[in-house]
């Protein structure tokens, strides 16, 4: 078999080209895989480290004092819920259902806040996504009616939970109505800040931290106002004693 100057034959040069192109295609298939993985809201660093740059060397205290002060900012934040828990102080007593599943309904708004905004993080390192207006209306816009699918499906969930706990339909009601408020809330929070952290300049990687805490405050106010108003008013509208 002919061999070229290097001692190689064809057969082996072809080989050889069949078995850097499969590696290639395995690659790309880990890759499509990987970005699958950091799309479902997977929260991982390494997983949607999709640029391969390495991270930036900081000396410990510069990189402990960029995060800390960012940190101590969101501690002051989230420490303003304890005031809207002490507004409704009569309900959470009279109706002990809401601070049971309080932390289920904050933490779903978490959860589906901080997967809207890995997605966008994404976008924005990857240049899939821009800043620009008729970029963050689209992807706003799609979020949007994710949001309507998620609080909708999580809604029936957690009524379902709640009504085999609790054995009422009014407080299964309440809770499950909550629920739908904060995901909607947290999955248009959670698209929208990455964009606004962006425009001031800030990485949009904070995005992540930072929409944990608001939906914090923002899942108690919502979840003590939803469920008084249907508890304490609705309930004797519609059910009168």
């Amino acid at each position: 078999m002919p061999r070229n100057g290097l001692g190689v034959t064809s057969s082996e040069l072809y080989a050889n080209k069949q078995a850097d192109l499969y590696e290639a295609q395995q690659e790309r298939l880990y890759e499509e895989q990987q970005a699958a993985l950091c799309d479902s809201g997977l929260p991982d660093t390494e997983v949607c480290d999709v640029l391969h740059v390495p991270p930036v060397e900081m000396p410990i205290f510069s990189e402990a004092w960029s995060r800390g002060r960012w940190l101590l900012g969101l501690l002051v934040l989230q420490s303003t819920s304890s005031f809207v828990l002490e507004q409704y102080q009569q309900l959470l007593k009279e109706h002990l259902v809401v601070t049971v599943f309080l932390t289920m309904l904050v933490g779903a708004g978490g959860n589906a806040g901080n997967q809207s905004a890995i997605k966008v993080i994404r976008g924005l390192a990857t240049g899939t996504i821009k800043t620009t207006w008729p970029s963050v209306r689209k992807t706003l816009t799609q979020q949007a009616y994710i949001g309507v699918l998620l609080g909708g499906g999580l809604s029936v969930g957690g009524f379902i939970r709640v009504f085999i706990t609790d054995g009422s339909l009014v407080n299964s009601c309440a809770i499950s109505l909550s629920l739908f408020m904060i995901v909607m809330t947290s999955v248009l929070t959670g698209t929208m800040l990455p964009f606004g952290l962006a425009k001031a300049g800030i990485d949009p990687a904070n995005a992540g931290t930072s929409v944990q805490v608001l939906m914090d405050i923002s899942g108690v106010a919502i979840t003590c106002f939803t469920c008084n108003l249907m508890l304490n008013h609705l309930s004797q509208i519609l059910l009168p004693s």
